[in-house]
């Protein structure tokens, strides 16, 4: 493999905020929103031009759902939690939960910005899923992850939560709060009309199947996916828990997404990651937790560059970056990253919840 050298082009702050990466973005125009929210802010960051410069609109509210455009032109956005959750099922029932999926549409970013937008509340059979925890005592049943549309027009979607069969259990929330938690699987659901109506598909990963050495992680979850080719798909997905190293792994389909490769170790750490194919046909994933990074592959995702950090940043959930970024090839062969960080907010003494700043770096991905 190539080593892989970035170079830092040009970078700029955006102010306090965080959680930068519920982002949606049209490649035929070059139009992007980032959403960024926190203790007292709300903003969107905007692009005209791929991801070369950001504008910032102050909003009342920047929550956001992430839109992709599809191939017709029109954008399609799916809502994180399920619909139904507590609010028509008991916790300890023995029934299969369905999953109240909520698709929403729109024709244009200008349309997003403003709120025109539908929404479609679907019933999702998914055998086996039932009550858990998330990782910040939250009960829920299931969220939607990475999604893309695929070369041969299927929706496909990635989700994580817990099934019945999901008996592996977390130390650290037992020693740590009040609540068992058991460990993530995640799982796949496909469209084959756009939207319209939706079925289960397969598990990915489950900790039953491929157990995670550190028992204190939580499980195989925030997939994301790349279609690197007609058909062949690369999943990356997280496992880390809040204060300790545990990796994240790959996983490949050849068929589309019905059946898939045992996961194997792609990092020994990171959050959330992120996925983009360059024009070049390397593969990218922007991650973080205790730093921000890039990683890079040029043999469709089988073999990893050693992490390339964009920000260091070491320090525990509360004095770290958070990993959650949003990224662009904003020119050919260059690479925007949009991230927090704490570290020029601990350096000012800013109170909690106003620590991390939001930031833009842009690099040229030169070889050696």
């Amino acid at each position: 493999m190539a080593k892989f050298a970035p170079q830092l082009l040009s970078e700029e702050c955006f102010g306090t905020g965080d959680y930068p990466c519920d982002d949606t973005y049209s490649p035929k125009t070059g139009k992007i929103i980032v959403p960024v929210s926190g203790r007292d802010t709300s903003y969107f960051l905007l692009s005209d031009d791929n991801g070369c410069s950001f504008r910032k609109e102050d909003r009342k509210d920047s929550r956001h759902e992430k839109y992709r455009e599809l191939s017709d032109g029109t954008f399609l956005a799916l809502g994180f939690p399920s619909l139904f959750a507590d609010k028509f099922y008991d916790y300890e029932t023995k029934e299969d939960i369905p999953f109240g999926l909520c698709v929403y549409r729109a024709n244009s970013i200008e349309d997003i910005l403003n709120n025109r937008v539908t929404a479609d509340f679907i019933t999702l059979n998914i055998p086996g899923l039932t009550f858990g925890y998330g990782d910040s005592g939250n009960r829920h049943t299931g969220c939607v992850s990475g999604w893309r549309e695929l070369s041969n027009g299927d929706i496909y979607v990635t989700m994580y939560g817990q099934f019945r069969d999901d008996t592996t259990l977390c130390p650290y929330f037992r020693d740590n709060s009040d609540y068992d938690f058991y460990l993530y699987r995640t799982w796949a659901v496909v469209s084959h009309d756009k939207g319209k109506t939706w079925e289960y598909v397969t598990t990915l990963a489950d900790c039953q199947t491929y157990p995670i050495p550190d028992v204190n992680a939580e499980g195989y979850c925030e997939a994301d996916i790349e279609e690197t080719s007609p058909g062949h798909i690369v999943c990356i997905l997280r496992t880390q828990g809040h204060e300790i190293f545990s990796p994240m792994y790959v996983s490949h389909s050849d068929d589309y997404g019905k059946t898939w490769s045992a996961p194997s170790l792609m990092c020994d750490w990171g959050v959330f990651p992120r996925l983009l194919k360059m024009q070049d046909g390397t593969l990218v994933c922007a991650s973080g937790h205790w730093h921000t990074m890039l990683l890079f592959s040029e043999d469709g995702g089988n073999t990893w560059s050693e992490p390339f950090i964009v920000e260091p940043c070491d320090g525990l959930w509360d004095k770290s970056a958070t990993g959650y970024t949003s990224v662009y090839e904003s020119k050919p062969g260059e690479i925007t990253v949009i991230y927090a960080d704490p570290k020029e907010g601990i350096a000012e003494n800013a109170p909690d919840g106003k620590k991390r700043k939001v930031y833009r770096k842009t690099f040229r991905i030169d070889k050696a």
